[in-house]
């Protein structure tokens, strides 16, 4: 069986995974062999996680002749920690017994996270080889958005009495040991099992065995509500450094329990959202890329297309301003220089304000302040640029229209960038679309436009007037 839980440091972990490779291929070897024991023997000394990747490795008859080897609590923690496809070919061997049998072993919430997976017919059918507690559980999950706080909590925890003493408490989690496995708060609840309170472990074990629990609890518990956003759930963890949070119902009742490890996940799923969404490509789509050659294409092509059109649009603003350009043909060279600086001035800010969103950092309350502070940011940085940018035209051309105009035009076009950078995300959130969606393709075309005009705008108009 594989040794419990360790934490490693960076140089353990490298050493494990050049274990796993070195053995891969006597692994191969020892399951075309059929040596069960010698297979037992080589992955005894492997963590979970680790035989997880291990499996990964292995071609997709061996992941399942492996994956068969183990016993079921092993089975039941290295399953959740394999990738989408590889639990689909390990999952479609087995049977719904067998598979219930794994589901039996998991918490409450991993185990509603593969039955959610599974095709209806065949969760049902796992769903009926469940105890009745399970079973029940399981399905009053699934019955949550899995984006929520309720698709995301475990049912099993440790609530007591307000009225019970320290020793009853103690005797009740002695009871729970084995359902149980990590707690390091104790719930408090009324006789109606409203929450109102919660009592570190800590605090429970240093005092006196007679005192009663609602004369030392905590009175103001964090708590979150089933519907609320995992990215919110997220935020309420980090900003009051939690490591299990109740979560309760309209009428405060306990449902459940958020671990941190559920919300590191969390963080680490919406990350990857926000950075596929940024860069025009839909989450579901992987490093594997799982999906079919014509869905994976229509979910990139909407961005594309904006950005296609979005150039054109640009391409007829020059042929707009072809009079200009006649006259001063230099203006050209700077053209590329002025739309990439109000680009990525604009994608600096608008990642800040994503990332602020996500982690909680920036809210309705605060954006007054981080509007005015990348205000600032954009002008500062807008004017150095502005100077860089029209001392080189001048001396490059030697030519004073160009020199202003290159001037003006990216002081005007980088400090609008900034602004815009910040109000175009928090208009998304605003309007409940996820702003992650505003940047890359969206901040990058619009600015383009805008820095397009403003720039020979100017110049036109200066060439007027000092003609």
């Amino acid at each position: 069986m594989p040794s419990p839980p360790v934490a490693r440091l960076p140089f353990e972990r490298d050493k494990i995974m050049k274990e796993i490779n070195r053995y891969r291929q006597k692994l191969e070897k020892l399951i075309d062999e059929g040596q069960e024991l010698k297979i037992l023997t080589l992955i005894s000394k492997f963590h979970a996680d680790d035989i997880a990747e291990l499996l990964e490795s292995l071609d997709e008859e061996d992941k399942s002749k492996l994956f068969r080897l183990l016993d079921v609590e092993t089975a039941s923690d290295v399953i959740m920690e394999l990738n989408e496809i590889s639990r689909e070919l390990i999952i479609e061997d087995m049977s719904s017994r067998e598979i219930s049998e794994i589901v039996d072993d998991m918490p409450s919430d991993d185990a509603a996270d593969l039955i959610g997976d599974l095709p209806r017919e065949q969760a049902q059918e796992v769903l009926k080889h469940l105890d009745q507690e399970k079973s029940e559980d399981v399905q009053m999950l699934l019955e949550y958005p899995e984006d929520t706080a309720g698709g995301i909590m475990q049912t099993e925890l440790i609530s007591i009495g307000e009225t019970s003493t320290v020793t009853e408490a103690i005797e009740k989690i002695r009871s729970y040991s084995e359902t149980v496995e990590d707690f390091h708060n104790v719930f408090v609840t009324d006789q109606n099992r409203k929450l109102v309170g919660v009592l570190p472990l800590r605090k429970l074990i240093l005092s006196k065995p007679e005192t009663r629990l609602s004369s030392i609890m905590n009175r103001t518990p964090i708590y979150v509500a089933a519907e609320m956003d995992q990215e919110e759930v997220a935020a309420t963890v980090r900003k009051y450094d939690l490591v299990s949070l109740p979560v309760v119902d309209s009428s405060m009742r306990l449902l459940g329990r958020i671990m941190v490890d559920d919300v590191i996940d969390v963080i680490q799923e919406e990350d990857s959202e926000d950075i596929f969404r940024m860069a025009g490509i839909s989450e579901e789509e992987d490093v594997v890329y799982s999906g079919a050659t014509y869905k994976v294409c229509m979910k990139r092509l909407p961005w594309l297309v904006f950005i296609l059109f979005g150039t054109l649009l640009s391409g007829y603003f020059l042929w707009v301003y072809e009079s200009t350009l006649k006259e001063l043909l230099a203006l050209v060279t700077f053209v590329p220089v002025i739309c990439a600086m109000s680009g990525n001035v604009g994608v600096q800010s608008t990642s800040i304000v994503i990332r602020g969103l996500a982690t909680g950092k920036i809210d309705f309350m605060n954006l007054k302040r981080m509007v005015l502070k990348e205000f600032v940011v954009g002008i500062v940085i807008g004017l150095i640029c502005a100077l860089i940018g029209a001392g080189i035209g001048l001396i490059w051309h030697g030519n004073m229209i160009l020199g202003v105009s290159i001037f003006l035009a990216m002081f005007i076009t980088i400090t609008f960038a900034a602004f815009t950078g910040v109000l175009i995300p928090v208009f998304f959130k605003k309007i409940k679309i996820d702003p992650a969606v505003a940047s890359g393709a969206l901040v990058t075309t619009s600015n383009d436009l805008i820095a397009i005009n403003i720039y020979f705008l100017l110049a036109a108009l200066l060439m007027k007037t000092l003609n």
